[in-house]
């Protein structure tokens, strides 16, 4: 009987302990202060129903738009083919659960903290005719490390960290999907069968001569044109040739997959339609001829006094702008894949 008294006594005060252990954890103040900064600005459900965002800050405004379930930058009435994990990563970050602690809760601190709606950046994302998420995004803290931000028409300020401000000041560029080729299973290394380059003319395309004129007079020049130089690469053998020749078949492989990735550094915006005029693509050009039989061409124009060249791609309607590097990986010479 004294054995059992002392086993219920014991249990007792098991438990009494352990409603004293949880309700610390459950009125623990840094528990609660974790979980009241636990917030998510746009809701989880909402996020299938986004299809318009509009960026508002210092470096200008930057406006998404999703079409036939595809995301497209719209410039200046026109659309432009937008970074679809970018946009994804972007809506996932705004719909997560984070630590975003409430700094304040009356207006008189907005102005101070950057969250005025006169002088906030801005991210608005609709769904139709709704606006889903309106989130004013201010200066960054003290430390550097975190960004205010509030609801529009909402006083409550939170903190949290800089992701969201970089997404809203990031530039039109961060959001366009600048590949020249789509990334599809279809467009691969081994799908390209035969490929012929023509290099733009070098930089000293017309050279002068005191042995070139027509009468050969020595002291007088004539200025002579380069010939186009046009590598063609061919499969053989389970490998590759080049004009004919052996080649070393890695390079050949990864120069077709250099192609395959490229990417321009922006569209051409005041072009047009890219195909309207296919004579301004002419100093270059790639042919990718492919086991289906049909074929990928990119042409590219004269250089420009920024170095760069604006290029077109068969079957899109875009100019890409492309730095000196990428032209310069694009067009190589033989040399480089002799064997």
């Amino acid at each position: 009987m004294v054995y059992k008294t002392k086993v219920t006594v014991l249990s007792v005060i098991i438990a009494g302990l352990a409603v004293v252990y949880a309700g610390s954890l459950v009125f623990d103040p840094d528990r609660v202060s974790a979980r009241d900064a636990a917030y998510a600005w746009l809701e989880a459900k909402s996020v299938p129903l986004v299809d318009g965002i509009e960026l508002k800050s210092a470096n200008g405004v930057v406006t998404l738009a999703q079409k036939n379930a595809a995301w497209f930058v719209s410039v200046d009435g026109r659309d432009y083919p937008a970074k679809e994990q970018r946009v994804e990563d972007f809506l996932n970050l705004l719909s997560k659960k984070d630590s975003y602690p409430v700094r304040g809760v009356e207006a008189a601190s907005h102005e101070r903290l950057g969250l005025s709606e006169d002088s906030a950046a801005r991210i608005t994302a609709r769904g139709g005719m709704t606006t889903l998420l309106d989130l004013l995004v201010g200066d960054t803290d003290a430390s550097g490390a975190e960004a205010y931000l509030r609801k529009a028409g909402k006083n409550e300020t939170r903190s949290g960290s800089l992701s969201i401000s970089n997404y809203v000041s990031s530039a039109k560029t961060a959001w366009y999907n600048l590949r020249l080729f789509p990334e599809t299973g279809s467009l691969t290394v081994d799908s390209v069968q035969r490929m012929i380059v023509t290099l733009p003319p070098a930089d000293d395309a017309e050279s002068d001569s005191p042995d070139d004129s027509a009468d050969g007079i020595a002291g007088t020049s004539s200025a002579v044109p380069s010939v186009p130089v046009t590598l063609t690469f061919s499969r053989a053998n389970g490998g590759w040739t080049v004009n004919g020749q052996e080649a070393d078949t890695p390079k050949v492989d990864a120069y077709v997959r250099a192609i395959l990735d490229a990417e321009g550094d922006d569209f051409v915006t005041d072009a047009g339609d890219a195909t309207a005029d296919p004579m301004s693509f002419n100093e270059g050009r790639i042919v990718l001829e492919l086991g289906d039989g049909t074929s990928r061409v990119i042409g590219v124009g004269a250089k420009l006094d920024s170095n760069k060249r604006n290029a077109s791609v068969s079957g899109s309607p875009y100019a890409y702008s492309l730095a000196d590097w990428v032209v310069e990986r694009l067009f190589r010479a033989e040399p480089e894949f002799r064997k």
